[in-house]
């Protein structure tokens, strides 16, 4: 997992998603609540992807992608949240790598989802010259900004959907555990919201984990997410 800068609105939603990602086994997260505070951070501990809340960047959206790609000009910057398209498309420009285009969303999962989507993917090999996309280039099923808009779809990667996935007939409780873990819950939590044990909810797991071949919750969670079983 490549180490991540999240910046989102209040402590509260910044410890929600601290605490989410150490239960997904995503370490290398930081978080921010304002603008001046990822600037601080970015100064002292670089970060190859940032995260960024429409509710933080507002209302100088285009600004804040700049001043922030000053300080980590290698950095994938992607936002998140509901904007402007206008605007949208101007922060692409400016250098932005995407928009995850949401209305009423839970910014946790959010952010867990593009976490888990982005770490399971292998990085591009060293000098490949098409490793990266070049700054105004939007995220959109593999298509340029220009044809489809600076949107990163946040229930979609530009891969297939795995064979093991397709065929895997999860029940409706190894789909509500697979849910639960995709929103950073431990095995007690989802058991308390289940009515059922945590033995069960380990059982459970341990089942939805070999029908997905997944290695652990991370994996299971970001096969889910890419295979469309999760939303």
């Amino acid at each position: 997992m490549r180490t991540a800068l999240v910046c989102v609105r209040t402590p509260v939603a910044a410890q929600s998603i601290a605490s989410c990602a150490s239960r997904l086994g995503v370490t290398a997260v930081r978080t921010a609540v304002s603008e001046a505070e990822a600037i601080a951070q970015l100064g002292e501990h670089p970060a190859e992807l940032i995260l960024a809340d429409t509710a933080v960047t507002r209302p100088d959206t285009v600004g804040f992608t700049r001043r922030v790609l000053a300080r980590a000009p290698a950095a994938v910057l992607v936002l998140f949240g509901g904007e402007d398209r206008k605007v949208a498309e101007a922060a692409v420009a400016a250098g932005a790598r995407g928009l995850i285009r949401s209305g009423d969303y839970d910014v946790v999962t959010t952010v867990a989802k593009t976490l888990l989507l982005i770490g399971s993917r292998a990085p591009a090999p060293a000098g490949n010259g098409g490793s990266r996309r070049p700054a105004g280039t939007a995220l959109m099923g593999g298509r340029p900004a220009g044809q489809a808009g600076p949107v990163v779809p946040s229930q979609r990667v530009d891969t297939p959907r795995p064979e093991g996935v397709r065929h895997a007939a999860l029940t409706e409780r190894e789909l509500q555990v697979l849910q639960g873990m995709a929103e950073g819950k431990s095995n007690a939590e989802i058991g308390r919201d289940l009515y059922v044990s945590e033995d069960t909810v380990k059982t459970h797991a341990r089942r939805l984990f070999r029908k997905l071949k997944a290695r652990d919750r991370a994996h299971a969670v970001a096969v889910g997410f890419r295979a469309g079983t999760l939303s």
